[in-house]
């Protein structure tokens, strides 16, 4: 359909509004129109023209209807139509339960990319690092007795995650900043950064946070929490990160 066109539907359906509809659209309407603060960023492989306008758009319309910063699910729907309306291949993981990939997005001639979609807005997150409260389940958790089985059990986990996902995709919202209601921020973690997990030592392996490499500021930092069964990845370096986007946004 032409953009004459769509502009010739969105009309016809407008017209056809009760008065309490109208006012939602109206106000729905006012949100994607909304000035959005932008930080002035290189463009990267993802935050071409098309993608950038599709997914703002996406931001700005949900602020139309919530103050509360995007979910996990609302992002991964909003990141993978902006890949759709950037004339990319998108292949949605056939499960929501499928192991530590979302989403296959193929860029016009460039390979296929896995991706984990993770949102967060915890009230604790700092802009210095990064916090993964969640990188995957791992259920042998609750039976690994051995030091030796806990240290071998991380390092395939890791081996394994590196080796299916490209790259970690993370949305970040963080609330009632002084100049905006939230204010994004999206990062790539590559899954590369794990590589030096190969390498973890028995003993270092039972450490209830497990500093990679083993130093005071280490790249990231791995705790396995035998009661909920997951791993967690804590304090990942910024610098290692890729960031796609920093966004203000106000709801309306």
């Amino acid at each position: 359909m032409t953009q004459r066109s769509w502009r010739a539907d969105l009309h016809d359906k407008i017209d056809q509004l009760t008065d309490g509809q109208a006012e939602v659209v109206s106000g729905f309407v006012a949100a994607v129109l909304a000035p959005l603060r932008a930080e002035s960023l290189p463009v990267t492989w993802l935050t071409v023209p098309t993608w950038s306008d599709a997914f703002l758009a996406r931001l700005r319309g949900h602020h139309g209807l919530s103050k509360e910063p995007l979910s996990t699910t609302q992002f991964e729907a909003a990141f993978n139509e902006s890949c759709l309306a950037a004339g990319w291949l998108v292949d949605v993981a056939a499960s929501a339960t499928q192991r530590f990939f979302d989403t296959t997005i193929t860029v016009t001639g460039a390979g296929p990319r896995r991706l984990s979609l993770k949102a967060s807005s915890a009230k604790d997150m700092r802009f210095g690092s990064v916090h993964i409260s969640k990188l995957t389940e791992a259920a042998w958790i609750q039976d690994v007795r051995r030091k030796v089985d806990r240290r071998d059990h991380i390092v395939a986990l890791f081996g394994e995650f590196q080796a299916v996902t490209s790259s970690i995709m993370m949305l970040r919202g963080f609330r009632a900043r002084k100049d905006c209601d939230v204010y994004y921020e999206l990062l790539e973690i590559p899954t590369s950064i794990f590589a030096p997990v190969v390498d973890l030592g028995v003993d270092q392996a039972q450490a209830g946070t497990i500093r990679i490499p083993d130093v005071e500021v280490p790249d990231f930092a791995i705790r396995v929490d035998r009661s909920d069964a997951k791993i967690t990845v804590s304090s990942i370096r910024l610098d290692l990160c890729v960031v796609h986007g920093r966004w203000g946004v106000n709801a309306v």
